[in-house]
């Protein structure tokens, strides 16, 4: 049977994959030194045990690697699957047999993440007992987590810069810059509206108006500078699509308007409120107040 073994593929075919009659020192014997097609036709054995499954590992090509993944009899050391993951990182389909296997170790499975969203998907439906299905929500849940913190930093951080800027601690251009080069819109309205004395909303709408008036005004009177400008100027471009000769109109707009009248026109844009679509305190008051005397009284009879 070793004989037939070795023999050509044609011939050693049935008695490689069916041969009970085949050690396994015979098999590990054949597989150090026989072809690929040899080495398949043992990876498809009913049970093939470790030491065999080891030399395959060493041996076999993507085909070959595939087969005995796919082969629930096949047992495999830990260093065997270690080292199977580590060939399968640039072979989808050795990976897809993988995620398959029940005895796969934590640290195998560890070492085969990250997988294709196809194999995720493929994964999730293997139910919650599998490694890897375990290992992806653990991963999920680590990665929402450091997001979420990230995003509290930050957020942390922008607030800190905003009451720095109010104190006078940090000049406005600073934030201003940060803000808009980061494209980061939210955090650049608040900065305008507490430095003015607006609503944080109606000055994150004014960011991207069409008409760019109010919001020089606001910049103007705050002391942000023309450099500081340029950069809202360009995050504005990228979002309403301002092209050249616009950029340039709203550079000449913004150095024509002088500080101080700068002031003044916000102290005008503040008592407008509504109509440049700002609501003050003193706005959302008066509105409360009209609302009630307006409330209709059910006519006696």
């Amino acid at each position: 049977m070793v004989r037939l073994a070795q023999d050509t593929i044609a011939v050693a075919e049935p008695a490689l994959e069916h041969s009970p009659a085949l050690t396994s020192e015979d098999l590990v014997a054949i597989a150090s030194t026989a072809s690929m097609e040899h080495l398949g036709a043992i990876a498809g054995r009913v049970s093939v045990d470790e030491a065999v499954t080891s030399v395959l590992v060493d041996r076999g090509d993507a085909k070959v690697l595939s087969k005995v993944a796919e082969n629930q009899g096949a047992e495999f050391a830990d260093a065997a699957f270690l080292k199977l993951v580590e060939k399968a990182r640039s072979n989808v389909s050795i990976q897809a047999a993988l995620i398959k296997r029940p005895d796969l170790p934590e640290e195998a499975a560890q070492a085969l993440l990250p997988l294709t969203e196809e194999l995720k998907e493929r994964i999730t439906a293997l139910g919650a007992d599998n490694t890897l299905v375990q290992l992806l929500a653990e991963r999920a849940a680590t990665e929402v987590a450091a997001r979420a913190q990230k995003l509290d930093e930050a957020r942390e951080q922008s607030n800190a810069l905003i009451r720095d800027v109010v104190s006078k601690k940090t000049k406005i251009d600073d934030a201003v810059t940060l803000f808009a080069r980061a494209d980061r819109t939210a955090e650049l309205g608040m900065l305008l509206a507490r430095v003015s004395g607006l609503p944080p909303g109606a000055v994150s709408q004014l960011l991207f108006s069409a008409s760019d008036k109010p919001l020089i005004i606001l910049c103007k009177a705050n002391g942000v500078t023309s450099d500081a400008y340029k950069d809202i100027l360009t995050m504005r471009a990228r979002r309403l699509r301002i092209g050249g000769l616009e950029l340039n109109a709203a550079i000449q707009r913004y150095a024509a308007l002088s500080e101080e009248g700068a002031r003044r026109s916000l102290e005008t844009l503040k008592q407008a409120g509504s109509a440049f679509g700002l609501k003050t305190e003193v706005d959302t008051a008066s509105e409360e107040k009209r609302s009630k005397k307006n409330i209709p009284f059910a006519s006696s009879r």
